[in-house]
């Protein structure tokens, strides 16, 4: 059996891996140098094979064609990455990750790069197409390992437009400024960031935000955000020129083999009514052996009415296989109240029961 103190020996240092991915081929020749190259370049890896399926003909969390999830079973959420790191010197530090993805069609691609560099002990400043530091595992969502559910709840992590919740982004194309200091069992942490998100359906332009940390002796952490940016290139166009804002706050903690999960947002898009969301979840699990039972309830509104009201209610299984290897099981009730939430158009009934199995290895 793997030791209740597996979250901290494993999956944290895992996590401050996956968070800093860098991309970058060092110009050198000689054989002293390429030994050097070894030392200043580090490569992860992670995987995740997905299946779900509900028992519904219409699709949720997107169109069939583009990753949605229906009674025909869908491998959305299957992927395959590299996050690479390089140290330039002793300040300067490239990132990246690449990845390839069933929604992508397999195709390999640059999620995102960047460089950062140390200013001093508590500051660093980052520039380049960075991931968006909003939601507790934004940052690493990618990496299915690092998490206890099949996918991060969709309540908070979709992007799906227009029936999403529009909370959290890939990444974008900007700089930050971090701020990091240890107060006894505190770490204190901020993130400034700005810039420009670009989507397949919309780009954010103008966009800045701060994102601020508090974590207790890797345990518990605390984290509130809020951004805004201005629509632009969107369909609908009704989105255009609107001014999209988010505040965000979360809670995390892994204790004495409790693991809590929480997070709520408030989503406003200008004068568009029927854009503003208010969404949250929570999830509780316990730590039996290798053996992770997690119950998570979603609750998804939308519109000033309330006209697109949508819950989840999922119990999830986590069995750690082997070293960095788990195996994950959800059965999830959908329960759509008013309209057709994050279904692609109005559901046959509105009780939906989901399925998925997965297996995420990261190396």
């Amino acid at each position: 059996m793997l030791p209740n103190t597996l979250h901290h020996s494993l999956i944290k240092p895992l996590i401050k891996k996956a968070i800093i991915l860098p991309l970058v081929i060092p110009f050198a020749t000689g054989t002293a140098l390429a030994e050097d190259w070894t030392h200043k370049v580090r490569l992860n890896g992670f995987s995740d094979a997905i299946y779900q399926a509900t028992d519904d003909s219409i699709p949720i969390h997107g169109a069939s064609s583009e990753g949605g999830i229906d009674n025909r079973g869908s491998f959305a959420g299957t992927q395959f990455g590299f996050n690479i790191t390089a140290n330039i010197n002793d300040r300067i530090t490239l990132y990246s990750q690449i990845s390839a993805s069933h929604e992508s069609k397999f195709v390999m691609h640059l999620d995102w790069g960047f460089m950062g560099i140390e200013v001093n002990d508590e500051f660093t400043l980052r520039a380049g197409n960075i991931k968006f530091p909003v939601g507790l595992v934004n940052e690493y969502v990618d990496v299915g390992y690092l998490y206890p559910w099949l996918r991060a709840p969709q309540s908070i992590y979709s992007e799906i437009v227009p029936n999403g919740p529009q909370v959290t982004r890939d990444g974008y194309s900007g700089a930050s400024l971090l701020f990091s200091n240890s107060i006894g069992d505190w770490t204190l942490g901020a993130d400034l960031f700005g810039g420009e998100v670009k989507m397949e359906t919309a780009d954010v332009r103008k966009t800045q935000g701060l994102t601020l940390r508090a974590d207790w002796n890797d345990e518990v952490l605390f984290q509130l955000s809020s951004y805004n940016g201005l629509m632009d290139n969107a369909t609908p166009v009704t989105m255009n020129n609107q001014k999209h804002e988010v505040t965000t706050f979360g809670v995390k903690a892994d204790v004495n083999n409790i693991v809590l999960y929480s997070e709520y947002a408030d989503v406003t898009m200008g004068t568009l009514a029927a854009m503003q969301a208010k969404t949250w979840y929570a999830s509780l699990g316990y730590r039996i052996g290798r053996w992770l039972p997690i119950i998570t309830y979603q609750n998804f509104e939308q519109g000033a009415d309330a006209s697109q009201q949508q819950t989840f209610s999922t119990l999830g299984f986590r069995y750690e296989l082997m070293r960095n290897t788990a195996l994950k099981m959800e059965f999830t009730r959908i329960k759509t109240k008013a309209g057709k939430g994050m279904f692609e158009s109005t559901p046959t009934d509105n009780s939906t029961n989901q399925f998925g199995l997965g297996l995420s290895v990261m190396f």
